[in-house]
């Protein structure tokens, strides 16, 4: 018996994300001192013997049909990353979070793995009923088509103090010629990498889970791709501090990606979203997490001028610029595209923001004033942005 196959009892007794850091220390220990992994892993038993005594029905979850047609039950606290039925295995993908290395990707019917191709090991995974949010988003500025694949597991969005990581991996844009499998055969469309996963992972997330992906029917940048003529891009440049990412608008949340930590906002989340450090090239954006989700403030800066009109009618689209409606978007989590508002003789606070903006600057001109103004205003915004994040929550005005 393999080593990592004589210590899998972890897993399930200290199950992946949800008791990370107590999964490691148990193997840490065992590492160093083997005499205790007997007495831990009657602890171990013990533990799931409570959970089997206490179980109710509804936590045994339908997966994939099974032999015959006939549906399988797999236990949510019996599952083991990279135990079960394999459904598709994909050799060679690069993983950039939480690991930055190549993987084989498993696809079992309890779980997502990453597997080290050298040792036939696990390294890291999360069970399909711990997926709360899947996305895959074109990778930006590349010559070569590629497309990432996020998966948050529950208490991974970012928002708080979880422990836990999003787990992200990259495909390429052609035939699946490294997957192999079940799944390959079970209907899905096998004619892209990207079409297939997205298939499988449907398939297999938890009933209401599906993959996010973007669609220029509710946004898409209005700056043009210099390496891709004519095709819209999805993706937002943003800056949190000095690290350089990504804001993608989807249906039912804002993504802030690639870089950990990836931050999640599905609407429900959200308590509002305003404009700050408005400037004629750029503008901030701030991001009012509700109370239940940390009461924090989350401030992406230096976004390009030319995104504010699809960014705001996206929010009042979605009415993500109401605190007011905070709580119906609570209450209605899968209802998130509302009809976007009327703007009448209102023309949103970033408008006002910049004509009172212009009307300054009109003032304050002087015939044959120093021409470098804009770059002293802009290395001005620069240095009043605030690094952390989240923000501490602002005095509202």
């Amino acid at each position: 018996m393999s080593k990592s196959a004589g210590l899998s009892w972890i897993d399930e007794a200290f199950p992946i994300p949800s008791q990370r850091s107590l999964n490691k220390s148990v193997r840490d220990i065992i590492a160093k001192e083997p005499k205790h992994s007997t007495v831990f892993r009657n602890i171990g038993k013990y533990i799931l013997s409570l959970r089997g005594a206490e179980e109710p029905p509804s936590k045994k979850r339908k997966v994939g049909d099974g032999k015959n047609g006939v549906k399988e039950e797999v236990k949510v606290e019996d599952v083991a990353l990279g135990k079960g039925s394999v459904v598709i295995t994909v050799k060679e993908i690069s993983f950039s979070v939480p690991a930055r290395k190549k993987f084989t990707l498993l696809l079992t019917n309890s779980s997502m793995s990453a597997v080290n191709a050298a040792t036939g090991a696990v390294e890291f995974g999360v069970p399909w009923s711990e997926i709360q949010y899947v996305a895959c988003l074109p990778v930006p500025d590349k010559a070569a088509r590629q497309w990432n694949f996020c998966v948050f597991p529950k208490g991974a969005e970012g928002l708080g103090d979880g422990s836990s990581d999003a787990l992200v991996f990259t495909i390429p844009d052609g035939a699946p010629k490294t997957a192999t499998g079940d799944g390959m055969g079970a209907g899905h469309d096998t004619s892209t990498y990207k079409s297939l996963l997205i298939a499988v992972f449907d398939s297999l997330l938890d009933k209401g889970t599906k993959v996010l992906g973007p669609d220029e029917k509710v946004f898409y940048s209005a700056v043009p791709q210099s390496h891709r003529k004519g095709e819209k891009a999805f993706h937002v440049k943003a800056h949190v501090g000095s690290k350089e990412g990504y804001l993608f608008f989807l249906k039912s949340g804002i993504m802030w990606a690639f870089k950990k930590p990836l931050i999640y906002f599905s609407f429900a989340a959200i308590e509002s979203v305003s404009y700050t450090s408005i400037t004629k090239r750029t503008l901030n954006l701030s991001i009012h997490v509700a109370e239940e989700r940390g009461d924090a403030e989350f401030e992406f800066s230096m976004i390009d001028q030319e995104e504010y009109a699809g960014i705001d009618t996206y929010i009042k689209g979605n009415r993500l610029n109401d605190a007011s409606m905070a709580e119906a978007r609570r209450a209605k989590k899968h209802n998130v595209n509302g009809k976007e508002e009327e703007d009448g003789e209102d023309t949103g606070n970033l408008q006002k923001a910049l004509e009172e903006l212009e009307d300054e600057e009109e003032e304050d001109y002087v015939p044959g004033g120093d021409k470098d103004d804009d770059e002293d205003e802009l290395g001005s915004e620069l240095e009043n942005v605030n690094p952390d994040v989240p923000r501490a929550k602002r005095a509202r005005r």
